[in-house]
Order: C-alpha cells, then structure tokens, then sequence
C-alpha cells in the first residue's frame, strides 16, 4: 500500500527545495561571483603593489650605492686635499726653518766677527799700553802712535 501522504510529502519537499533552489541560486551565484572578481581584483593589486613595491626597492638600492660611490669619492678627493695641504705646511715649515736658521748663522757671524774686531782693538790697546810702558821713556807720541797702528794692523791680519 502506498503511504500518499508520505508521496505528497516528499513530492512538496522537492517542490520546495526546486524554488527555494530557484529563487535563491541566482542570487548566491551573483555574490559569489562578485565575491571571487573582488578576491581576484585584490590580488592583482596586490601583485601590481608588490612588483611596484620591488621596483621601489631596486631605485632605492640603486641611490644607495651611487650615494656610496660618491660619499667614497668625496672621501678620496678629501683624503688628496689633506696629503696636499699636508705637504704643503710641511714644505712651508721647512723654508721656514731654513730661513730662521739662515738668519740665526748670520746673526752669529755678525756677534763673533764683532766680537773678534773688538777683542783685537783690546788686544791692540793692550799691546799698546804695555809697549807705551816699556818704550815711554825712550819715544816721542808720533812714534808712540805709529807703533799701536801697526801693532793693530798686524793683529787684525792675525799675526
């Protein structure tokens, strides 16, 4: 025996399940596919932000090793400019201290041919008052005078 109220019931279970497919399948479907198209519109961005992103980097990396060359160039170019000037007060302080040199030798010829000159005229008035004393009695002044020039010719010439 047929249970038809088993039948009707299974036979409005399918009914409903067809329209509820139909009425809410077209409307699940619309949102999953909007749903995967904004998944898949993200993820291309996010490539597009990725590739963009590492473009960004090699720029930055490619400064950061140009800003390295020329920071080692100014480095270099400093470190030349430092031997140069180096050299160069090096150099000045040697002219420096020849000229310095230079002056102290002839101030010291200057003093000693000085003080040579002044220890011949005593030695030349010595010499004349020991022999004013031992011939003052037997010369007169012109004689006197004439032996002190000559003893102090003879002096200054290093006899």
């Amino acid at each position: 025996m047929i249970n038809w109220a088993a039948l009707l019931q299974i036979a409005a279970f399918i009914v409903f399940v067809y329209a509820l497919w139909r009425l809410t399948a077209r409307p699940v479907g619309k949102i999953l596919r909007q749903r995967g198209q904004r998944i898949e519109t993200g993820l291309r961005t996010a490539e597009e932000n990725i590739r963009g992103a590492q473009e960004a980097q090699r720029e930055t990396e490619q400064q950061l090793a140009r800003a390295r060359a020329e920071s080692q160039s100014i480095i270099e170019s400093a470190n030349k400019a430092t031997v140069v000037q180096r050299q160069a007060l090096v150099e000045q302080a040697q002219r420096d201290a020849d000229a310095l040199v230079a002056r102290a030798r002839d101030a010291i010829g200057r003093e000693r041919q000085a003080a040579v000159d002044e220890l011949r005229r005593e030695a030349g008035r010595a010499a004349v008052e020991a022999a004013r004393r031992v011939l003052d009695r037997s010369l007169d002044a012109n004689a006197n005078r004439e032996l002190a020039d000559r003893t102090i010719a003879d002096v200054g010439r290093g006899r």
